[in-house]
This record gives structure tokens, sequence and C-alpha cells, in this order.
């Protein structure tokens, strides 16, 4: 075959095209699923503190230097389990006690939107026995924390089930320059304040943020909410100290942020970080669902202004579809939850 001299400078053209080509990296992490904002989110939270209590301490006061400052952010309810349930699915779907749940695999969750999208997860749990653990406690791990094994289309699932792993993973998933989108991450009951202090936890939070959190694999185009499922004091507003770290505009560290926001708030951020469409819950409502303020910025979202006379307690026992229904109502074989 004869190759005219216009034949071989188009080949020598698409050959140094295609070795020039960029490859899907930046920041130096692995982006498959970049966002338009951060390409990996990590959830870190604490237990039943009061913002005043928190702010006061010195431990979380220095940290606050390193990021926004969320000064107007609220749980859903009380206690404990339903927030976590609210953080994957919209809803706290009537459950209100810390009881042994099995929500219904039809119900829809942050995992199906993420994975619906080619999205990576990982639930990391403090002190958990061992991957993909459906149990109820074991030492200091308790499963009314753990935001993803309270659903049934998670713990039933063999494939999902294994994104629920040790604590320790997180470490050596940052070690090995592969973390996952969407991250959330439980203290034992001792580290996240609920069996202790704020004072205690600060202390632990401390040394996880000089250990993990500032780790620059993980900072880099990463954002970290530090955070808590409810305060302390019920018939107070259910307001919660919050901050924003990792990779945020330099000018923006030690400044706060006053916006009106909710555990909602987290999910729909992440919606649309990722164009994730929305579950039609909670996440979906105007009035509790506004989007961190740098990042609607960055998008163009627009935000709902919540006047200070507005602003719900968000204190009260939400009923609904798993009311009274614990592990024996709603497990599909019945009898004693597993230990």
């Amino acid at each position: 075959m004869r190759l005219t001299l216009a034949s071989v400078v188009a080949l020598a053209t698409l050959s140094v095209s295609t070795m020039a080509a960029p490859t899907a990296h930046h920041h130096g992490n692995n982006h498959q699923g970049k966002g338009k904002v951060f390409d990996h989110i990590l959830q870190v939270w604490f237990e039943n503190q009061d913002f005043d209590v928190v702010n006061a301490l010195p431990t979380w006061q220095k940290l606050a230097k390193e990021g926004i400052l969320l000064d107007n952010f609220n749980a859903i309810t009380h206690p404990s389990e339903p927030n976590y349930v609210a953080a994957a699915g919209g809803s706290n779907f009537g459950i209100d006690n810390d009881d042994y749940y099995n929500i219904p695999k039809n119900i829809t969750t942050v995992y199906d939107l993420l994975e619906k999208k080619g999205l990576t997860w990982k639930v990391y749990q403090e002190d958990i026995p061992s991957v993909g653990f459906t149990g109820f406690k074991e030492g200091q791990y308790v499963r009314k924390h753990n935001p993803a094994v309270i659903f049934d289309s998670v713990a039933q699932n063999p494939n999902r089930v294994k994104n629920i792993v040790p604590g320790t993973q997180l470490d050596a998933d940052i070690k090995a320059s592969k973390l996952p989108n969407w991250m959330f991450y439980t203290p034992n009951m001792l580290n996240d304040a609920h069996d202790t202090n704020a004072t205690y936890a600060g202390n632990w939070l401390d040394g996880f943020y000089k250990s993990t959190l500032s780790q620059p694999y993980l900072t880099k185009n990463a954002l970290i909410l530090i955070t808590f499922d409810e305060n302390a004091s019920y018939p107070k507003r259910n307001r919660i100290w919050s901050l924003l770290l990792g990779d945020i505009p330099e000018h923006l560290k030690g400044t706060t942020d006053n916006t009106y926001y909710s555990h909602y708030s987290t999910l729909h951020t992440v919606e649309q970080n990722w164009d994730l469409g929305s579950l039609g819950r909670g996440d979906a409502d105007k009035n509790a669902n506004n989007v961190f303020d740098f990042v609607a910025k960055q998008i163009g979202y627009k935000n709902t202004v919540v006047p200070t006379q507005n602003i719900p307690l968000n204190n009260n026992t939400i009923t609904g579809l798993l009311t009274g229904k614990s592990f024996n109502q709603t497990h599909p074989n019945g009898g004693t939850p597993p230990a």
C-alpha cells in the first residue's frame, strides 16, 4: 500500500494527539466519578452534644481554624438512630427509638443513587468485629450508628454489605490511593462522645485529624464533614456543631457559614454535586435541604433563606411507616434480633 505525504502527516498527528491525551486524573486522586466541586465526601459523626458546649472547647476551636464552621446546622429529630437513617434515606421512616430495625428492601437510599451513576461508597465503623457485620452490638460498636446496615437493601445484599468495613480500612484505603466517592465514618461509643463527653471526643478527633483526616491524598478534592447526630438538650432547638474540612477554598478557612442546614443538606449537596437526582423525601424539601454555600455558589444553586423566627426546633418525635415496628415486625423471618 502506498502512502501519500498527506497521509503520513495525518498519521503522525493522530499518534502525537493520542500520546498527549490527558488521563482521567486531577488533584492526584483516583477520579472515576468526578463531581462538580468535589470527587469524594467523608462524613464523621459524633454524638449527643450541644453546640455551645463543643464550640467552647480548645480542641474543637483549633480544628475550626482549618475549615468552615457551620453554626446553623441542625439534626432532624431525636434520638440517634433516626438521624443516621435520615442521612442515607432522606427520612427517619417513623423510627423513634434506637431499637433493631430492618427497613424494607424496596426503600430507596443514597446508595441506589450513587450506584446508578457508577459511584462507589463505603461505611467505615470503628470497632465493628467484621466486614458486613449485621449484629446489634459488639464491644464499643453499635448498629444504631451505622447508616447503611439498617436498610435491608444493603444488609441482605452480599455485594453491598461488603461496603460496611472496620474503621481501620480508611487508613488502608488512603495508603492504597483508592478511596470511594461517598464515605461515612462512625467512631466507637467512647470516641464519638456518646459514653464520654465532648472533651474526650475532641482529644480523639485531634489525633484522628493528625493521623488520617489531614492526609494529602484524602484532602485533595474531597469534602470532609465533621458533625453530630443530635444535641444533648432535647427541649432546645436541635442545633449541632458542624465543620467542613478538606479541599475548600483557602480564603474560607477559619470562617463561619450561618446558612440553615440539616442532615438533609448533606444528602442534597451530594445529589447536586454528582447530578444524582432525588429520593423525593427530606432531600427534596426546600426548607431543609440547602446545599453547602461554597458548593452552591460554584454550581449556581440557589439556597432557601430561612428566617430566624422560622427555624424549626427539630426536637419532636417523627412517627411514620416503622413506628413501633422493630425487628420482630420488620424482619422477614421474625424471631429474636442477633446479638
